[in-house]
This record gives C-alpha cells, structure tokens and sequence, in this order.
C-alpha cells in the first residue's frame, strides 16, 4: 500500500512539474533570417526615439555587461547620444560620472559606487574606462555623462545632498547631518522602521525648505547644482519611503526609477538617452502581474519615443548569488521559437528590430505569441533551475520590446575580487 501511495505521489509531482515546464515546441527556422538581423554595431534609431532601453536577461553573464559598452558605443556613433544611465544608485553613479568627466580616481573604484555587487566586474570597469577615455579629446559639452536612476542606497547621496547644503548654510548642513544619521548605508535593510520613519520626516523637511528658497539657493550656486542636489534629497526620501514598508516595493520602485528617467532626460536637455537595466525593468507590458514596470510608465509617457531592446540566451552559465548569500554559477539552456532562429547563425550575438521582423509572416507570428523569456534577477537558487517558469516569463515579444538581441551562448562574468 505503500509502495503504491508513493508511485501515485511521484506520478503527482511528475506531472505538476511537466505542466510547469511545458511541452517542448519543434522550431521552425524561418527562411532568410540574415534580411532580419544586424550587428550590434549597426544599431541605428529614428529621429524621434528620445529614450533607449536596453534589458539584461540575467545580471550575471559577461555578455550582457559587454552589451551595455556595444550598444551604446552604437548609439553614440550613430546617434550622437551622449548620456549612459544604469539601473544603479543615483548618488553613486555621481562619483562615476565624477571620473568619467573628471578623471576623480579609476575606474574600478567608479564602478563600486554603482552600490551594487552585480557591477563590480572587469566588464564594467572596462565600459566606465572607455567612456573616460573618451571623453579626454571632447569640450565639455560632447562629453558623455553617467547617471544612476535607482534609489536604495543613502550614504552617496546624503554626501552630494550635504556639500550642496553646506554652501548655502553650513549651520544647516550640520543640523541635517545629525537628522539623517539612521540612513545610512551600513543599516538600510536592518534599520529600525521607527527611525526610518522619524528620517523620512526629516528629509520632507528639508526638501519643503529647499523647494520654498529656491530662487535664493539658486542665486548662491546655479540650477543645475540645485536641481541636482534636489534630486539627491529626492532619492533619500524615494529609499526611506521603500523602507518605511507602507508601499508596495517593486511598483513603488519602478515608478521612482522612471521619474528619475524623466527627471535626467530634462536635466540635460538631450536629444536622446541611454538607459540600462534588467529585463523586468525594460520591458513595456508588464508582463510580471504584480506590478507596472519602469518601463510600462516610460511606454505610457513617451508612446513610441521610448524604444526598448530586450535580451534572451539559448545557453547561459551565469553568476548569481543563493539565498544563503553564496555566489556561485549556474547552468541552464533556454529555448523558445525566438530564440531557435538565432541558433544556427554564425556569430553568438545578434539584433532584431521587431518592426522589421514584421515584414516575414512567419517570424511576425513567432514575436506576436507568447515566448518563455528569461528572467533572472540577482538572486537565484538551484531550485529554480529545475523547473522553466521559475527562470522564464511567459512574453509577447512584440509588446514588450522593439527589438531584441539575442545571446547563443552567455559566460559568467568577471568578478573583481577584493
């Protein structure tokens, strides 16, 4: 009796899991594809495309950090965009663009105030020097600029916010130091939400004074340094407001960081922008049920200004830290009816523009059905590699995207060691 309570158990589960993984689609290889792609060097936008996205599938392959330098480098070449922001901390994407502008110190200490792990690699100390260089031989205004639009950190930002504060009124500056002492860096996910809560205030505080005295702050420094340190402050109070647990994180979030898209786009007045990030943050149709992603909100503001470029593999061997804070590779194959056009092309990585797609009956039927898209964060777990839908998201490419590039085959990418 037992024995045959256990075989109908493993048939249970068995058959939970084939659900979940779905059946394995025979690929079709659309004929002529070489009409439908181009190298990533080759990527050129319209005129009237203000805003480029480009996602990452995983946070954790060489190939998509590569892809940030490739596809901007295309842009700027093409389309004379000169400013690159990431998805990483506002404030410390300053000191970033402090080096990249200024040569402030190197490249590998810029790239560890992004203010996250996943960033501190050879890939991105490589990227953050090219734009150094770059900018060497350039007046000031060709130079390219960098920029954060994320806001979970403190310690950057209260510095930018502070030095701004102290030309203005140093009595001030010291007062709001002390005020702001429990967003920090060191506690910001073990904070005390009661402090959290008392700091926040005191960030409203100061930003209502800021906002009420502008002309005369603006009359001791300029607006760029103004709009600029108000943003700062913005940022504190974006990240305690995340913290203080009475929003829903992941929409608030997203929201913030496409404010904080708007807010850079109209800060330097260009013509055309760079943004990068993962996959989820990119993509337009919200294709996560629980929440609307940045760019869904940037979609919903700039219509078909806003162009976004998505990314998948077909094998990836990506690093990815556990829920047990240990980093680690991980192994897995990844294939949809996209994907499997790409496989027998002879280079690893192309770009498709969707709207050229179109124009092949067969490939628009392939980016206007649902595909299983991967989708993996930072965090990932062994488990999550047994079963498709826990590392895919089921996506209509055509409205989550403009275009894509895919990946054959993804390496991990290079950490920098302490």
């Amino acid at each position: 009796m037992k024995k045959k309570n256990f075989l109908l158990l493993f048939t249970f589960i068995f058959t939970i899991m084939s659900l979940f993984s779905g059946c394995k689609k025979e690929t079709k290889s659309v004929e002529n594809m070489e009409q439908y792609i181009t190298r990533i060097d080759s990527i050129t936008m319209p005129d009237n495309i203000k805003i480029v996205g480009l996602g990452e599938a995983t946070h954790g392959n060489a190939e998509f950090q590569i892809l940030k330098k490739e596809v901007f480098e295309a842009l700027v070449k093409n389309n004379d965009c000169r400013i690159f922001a990431i998805e990483g901390d506002f404030g410390g994407c300053q000191k970033v663009n402090n080096y990249v502008l200024n040569g402030e110190g190197t490249a590998k200490e810029a790239v560890a105030q992004i203010g996250f792990g996943i960033y501190i690699t050879e890939e991105m100390v490589d990227l953050i020097q090219w734009i150094h260089d770059y900018n060497k031989s350039l007046n000031e205004s060709q130079k390219i600029k960098f920029y954060g639009f994320d806001m979970q950190r403190y310690d950057n930002n209260k510095e930018g916010l502070l030095s701004y504060i102290e030309k203005i009124n140093p009595d001030m500056a010291s007062k709001y130091k002390d005020l702001l002492v429990d967003l920090n860096d060191d506690t910001v996910y073990t904070q005390d939400p009661s402090k959290v809560k008392e700091a926040l205030k005191n960030i409203e505080n100061l930003i209502s004074e800021m906002e009420l005295n502008k002309n005369r702050y603006i009359k001791v420094t300029n607006e760029k340094e103004y709009s600029l340190a108000l943003q700062f402050a913005q940022s504190i109070k974006e990240n305690a407001t995340l913290r203080d647990g009475k929003v829903n994180y992941s929409q608030m979030r997203d929201e913030y960081m496409s404010n904080k898209v708007k807010w850079i786009l109209e800060h330097e007045g260009s013509d055309i922008i760079f943004i990068n990030g993962h996959n989820g943050h990119i993509e337009k149709s919200s294709a996560s049920p629980v929440y609307t992603s940045m760019g869904n909100h940037l979609a919903d503001e700039f219509g078909d200004a806003y162009y976004a470029i998505g990314t998948d593999f077909y094998n990836s061997t990506f690093t990815a830290v556990t829920s047990n804070d240990e980093v680690k590779n991980f192994t897995l194959t990844n294939q949809n009816e996209l994907v499997g056009q790409f496989i027998d092309l002879p280079e690893n990585e192309y770009f498709m523009d969707f709207e050229k797609a179109k124009a092949n009956p067969a490939l628009k039927s392939i980016i206007e059905e649902k595909q299983p898209m991967a989708n993996i964060g930072a965090e990932f777990n062994d488990w999550q590699g047994k079963i498709k839908k826990f590392y895919t998201l089921n996506m209509i490419p055509s409205k989550a995207y403009n275009g894509i590039i895919v990946v054959k085959n993804a390496t991990p990418r290079t950490v920098i060691e302490d």
